[in-house]
This record gives C-alpha cells, sequence and structure tokens, in this order.
C-alpha cells in the first residue's frame, strides 16, 4: 500500500505585496503591476503554482477602477489560454472595446464559460461567443435553441461551424418570418434543400399576397413573374440534390404542390433528366425504371400513357414527348445534360421533325418553349419561330 500524499506545488510569491498595490498603490504602481503579472503569467516557464497563486490578484487588476489598468489585462492576455474563470468573466464585464474582441479570440473561453456568456451576457457578447472559431458543440446547441436573431446570424456567418439538417430545420422553424436570419440561412453551403425549396415556396406565397394587397394581382404578369422566378429558384436549388436525394426531395415537392406542369416542362427543357423523370415517376405511380424505359425508348405510345397517369395536360404532350425523344437520340436519359445544347436539340425537333405533325400543336409547343426556356434557348426558339412563321 502506498502512503504517499502527492502534494500540490506551493508558490513563493509573496502576493500580499501585489494587493497592497492593488488596494493602495498609485495608478503608475498598478499599470507596472499589470504589465509584470501579465509578462509572467504569459511566459512559458512560469511555473504552475504561480500562476494559480497570481489569478486573484489579476481578477482584481481586472476590475480596477482605472481604465488603462483594465486595458493592459485585455490586451496582454489576449492570447493566454490559462486564464482562471474570474480574470475572464471581469474583462467579460468590461467596456464593450475591450470585451468583445477578448471573448472573440481568447482561447482560455472553454465550454462551460461560452455557456456562461450566452445565458446572462447582452446581445453582443452573445454575438461574439457565436463567432468564435473554436465554439463548442453545447453553445451552438443553446444558440439554436435558444439564441436571439442577431447570435444565430453571427453563428451562421461563422465559416468554423457546420449546422446538421437538424438544427438548420430548428432555426428555420424558429425564423422562417425573419428576413435577415432566413437571407443568410439559405446561403449556408451546408443547407439541406428541402429548406431552401419550401423557403423559396413561402417567399412566392408572401410575394404574391402582398401584390393582392395592393392591388397588383388583376394585372396577369405580376401572377406570372412570381411564379416564373419561384419555378427558376427551385430548378437552381435541385441542382444541388444529388441523385440518391432526389426521391424523397420529389416527394416532399408533390405533397407541397411544387410539381406543377410547368416545372416539370421547365426541367426538361433545360435536360435536368433526373429530376424530370423522377418527378414523372412519382406522380404516376410508377417505377423509375419504367420511366426511363419509355425515354431511353422514345416510346410515343408508353410516353402517352404515363403523361396520362401523371395528370399532365394533354396540350403539353407534345413538348414532354419531343422532351423524351431529344433525351433518347442524344444518350441524356438519367443524365443532366448541357441546358444549351439539349435546349437546341429541342427546339429543332419540335419546329423541323415529327414532335408535332400538327400545325396547331406545333405551335403550342413553340408557345410553351418561348414561355419556359431560357437563355440561348430562348434565344434561339423565338429566332427560328420567327423564320418558320415567314417562310409559311
Amino acid at each position: 500500500m502506498n502512503d504517499d500524499i502527492i502534494m500540490e506545488p506551493i508558490s513563493s510569491l509573496d502576493t500580499s505585496v501585489f494587493e497592497q498595490v492593488i488596494n493602495h498603490g498609485p495608478i503608475e504602481d498598478r499599470l507596472e503591476l499589470a504589465r509584470q503579472l501579465c509578462g509572467l503569467v504569459n511566459a512559458q516557464d512560469t511555473p504552475l503554482a504561480d500562476l494559480r497563486a497570481v489569478m486573484p490578484s489579476l481578477a482584481h487588476l481586472a476590475c480596477d477602477r482605472d481604465r488603462d489598468v483594465r486595458e493592459i489585462l485585455a490586451h496582454e492576455l489576449l492570447a493566454n489560454a490559462s486564464l482562471g474563470a474570474d480574470v475572464v468573466f471581469a474583462i467579460v464585464a468590461d467596456d464593450d472595446d475591450l470585451a468583445l474582441p477578448f471573448i472573440k479570440a481568447n482561447p482560455s473561453f472553454k465550454c462551460q464559460i461560452q455557456c456562461a456568456v450566452l445565458q446572462v451576457g447582452d446581445q453582443k457578447r452573445c454575438s461574439a461567443v457565436a463567432s468564435r472559431a473554436d465554439i463548442s458543440p453545447a453553445a451552438v446547441r443553446r444558440i439554436v435553441n435558444d439564441g436571439l436573431a442577431e447570435t444565430v446570424v453571427a453563428l451562421l456567418n461563422n465559416e468554423h461551424v457546420r449546422l446538421g439538417a437538424g438544427y438548420c430545420r430548428k432555426l428555420y422553424n424558429r425564423f422562417h418570418d425573419q428576413p435577415k436570419v432566413c437571407a443568410v440561412l439559405m446561403e449556408a453551403p451546408y443547407l439541406p434543400p428541402e429548406i431552401a425549396l419550401v423557403h423559396n415556396q413561402r417567399t412566392a406565397d408572401e410575394m404574391r399576397r402582398n401584390a393582392k394587397l395592393q392591388g397588383w394581382v388583376a394585372d396577369f404578369r405580376s401572377d406570372d413573374y412570381i411564379s416564373d422566378n419561384e419555378e427558376l429558384n427551385a430548378l437552381r436549388i435541385l441542382d444541388s440534390v444529388t441523385p440518391d436525394k432526389l426521391q424523397n426531395i420529389v416527394a416532399l415537392m408533390s405533397t407541397r404542390g411544387m410539381l406543377t406542369t410547368s416545372l416539370l416542362l421547365r426541367a426538361g427543357i433545360q435536360g435536368k433528366m433526373p429530376f424530370f423523370e423522377w418527378a414523372l415517376a412519382y406522380l404516376a405511380n410508377m417505377s423509375l425504371r419504367r420511366v426511363r424505359l419509355a425515354t431511353a425508348k422514345s416510346s410515343e405510345r408508353m410516353a402517352n400513357a404515363i403523361l396520362r397517369r401523371a395528370g399532365i395536360p394533354e396540350d403539353t404532350h407534345a413538348v414532354f414527348r419531343a422532351i423524351c425523344m431529344v433525351a433518347s437520340a442524344t444518350g441524356a436519359s438519367g443524365k443532366t445534360a448541357d441546358a444549351d445544347a439539349f435546349g437546341r436539340a429541342l427546339v429543332e425537333l419540335t419546329l423541323t421533325r415529327t414532335a408535332a405533325e400538327d400545325p396547331d400543336e406545333r405551335q403550342r409547343a413553340v408557345q410553351i418553349l418561348s414561355q419556359l426556356a431560357q437563355g440561348r434557348t430562348q434565344t434561339l426558339v423565338s429566332r427560328l419561330s420567327e423564320d418558320y412563321a415567314r417562310v409559311a
């Protein structure tokens, strides 16, 4: 049995001298003492016992009546990782210009101190904690659950933090009606696409409500403009969805009424075949394999059956079939094609081949392409349709 008792090392420093200067010394002596003690605790070879011994004196100096003394500590101890909690909290409670840089950078801010500042600190101090590179998981959790908007924005702007899908959903549920938070959250690279899609829909609905209140709803162009932007934003969001996530995203979009005919047409016109095929499969309650088979074989009979089961309006079938024909001819089934090349092939097929042999149907197809195509495809269909009309 080992009866040895391990004794804590005892400092040889006479701290009573420090306290005498702190309590009764003139400003010059207190300034000098602050510099000396900061140098002592910042030195690499200072014994642990001495560090512990001078912490109460540092805490007293951090509360000194003269700002110049406190300023020395806030600046000189900024990079010190061994400060006691009393010293840290004394500086945290100081003027903003001393406290905030210290909160953001001092390495002595361990998890418990971070959470304590978040619990009792004002908005500026909470935001400073949220911007720390080493912010703890517990502090992140507290901000997500209870933080005010400004603190949440600071956390979202912290490039060292990557929030999980659950935290993103919680923040969106808390702040979906606060534009400042949503603007930052929507730009987060880790944001789940389903949240971005829901926000996109809510934003469009809010614009429609505002338009109605302002009396703009009588102008159909305003509603068309809102719908166009909603669908174009949705397609941009879908670009970030990996193939293994598409089925769940399509299901969500269907339950929220996002899978409109015009959205599917826009996707198909741009050659976004994975989403186009998944959406048709979901709406038609068919397997993806069967839909892709119809696309790859360019089977008009199979395509018509899928479109009817999916509830796609008949006056748009010609464009849907043309999309499938181009995907088959270019090998784009199941892939995302180059938008310009795919659109060009689609326009040429619609205007010059058998995608729409009936003149009225062809005219309707051209109208759809003119309304829903983007970029070079839109320019091309406008020019070729004018040339076609002159020849006719």
